[in-house]
């Protein structure tokens, strides 16, 4: 089952609220969500999960994988539960970015804060702003960083092995690799040792697009030092044969061509 947009998760959110007219019953709601929540064990539930500004205790522990930032969560107040719950629903499994760019604004339109007595109000605005720390924290650094001559000698051999990592994923309709192909704009690599990658196809209507980005990701991260990866798809500039490297051409007997 394909998961919902973040903005198909929002608004189903308001809708499910709307269906009830009393807070008495939207507060049942609430703690039946929190009822749903996964076990979080016991030995997991230590002080530096803690959300803090909550009356009420509230573990909240995240994992970053795949691109994605899951949420696990759990209250020893059932309201609380019930709130938490509702917040890692909308917002779990859904890229670090997103997350922490979001406005939180569905919030206002159920009302919930309005509605909450003083102490639980200022409790959600702590595990929304934990949930957005979160999420910026594994937000993967995209722009170059300012490096030192010894940062540079030390990613360099990491840089060759994500380029020959690249080299084993090969275009669909093109028997060459699609870093030859001229298909990656653009390769960064970060103190952190987290990669981005900005990429391309030959034609907007790939078929394989998803199945090619997601093996230049596996591909990335398997290298040995490599702690994260994104691959964002772009189209601008559109590719063309100029971007083709000279094994490629040769690969594809272009250059005999050209002559």
């Amino acid at each position: 089952m394909k998961m919902k947009t973040l903005e198909e998760a929002k608004q189903a959110v308001v809708e499910d609220f709307s269906m009830y007219d009393e807070w008495l019953d939207k507060y049942e709601y609430l703690i039946e969500l929190g009822k749903n929540l996964d076990v979080y064990p016991e030995e997991e539930k230590t002080e530096d999960k803690l959300i803090k500004g909550c009356q009420s205790r509230v573990w909240l522990d995240s994992k970053l994988e795949d691109g994605k930032l899951w949420f696990r969560a759990d209250s020893d107040a059932i309201i609380t539960k019930g709130i938490i719950s509702l917040l890692i629903g909308v917002y779990s499994g859904r890229e670090p970015k997103e997350i922490a760019e979001d406005d939180f604004g569905f919030i206002e339109q159920i009302g919930l804060k309005e509605n909450l007595s003083p102490t639980r109000a200022n409790g959600l605005v702590s595990m929304i702003d934990k949930i957005r720390e979160l999420a910026r924290e594994s937000v993967i650094e995209k722009e170059p960083e300012v490096l030192t001559a010894d940062d540079a000698k030390e990613l360099a051999p990491l840089y060759d092995n994500v380029v020959l990592a690249i080299k084993q994923v090969y275009d669909p309709e093109i028997p060459v690799n699609v870093y030859d192909l001229g298909l990656i704009y653009e390769l960064v690599i970060n103190k952190k040792h987290e990669a981005y990658i900005k990429m391309t196809f030959t034609a907007p209507t790939c078929p394989m697009a998803d199945e090619v980005l997601a093996d230049v990701k596996k591909s990335v991260s398997d290298v040995p030092g490599i702690t994260g990866c994104e691959v964002e798809l772009t189209f601008e500039p559109p590719w063309d044969q100029s971007m083709l490297s000279d094994e490629a051409r040769l690969e594809l007997g272009l250059d005999d061509i050209d002559k």
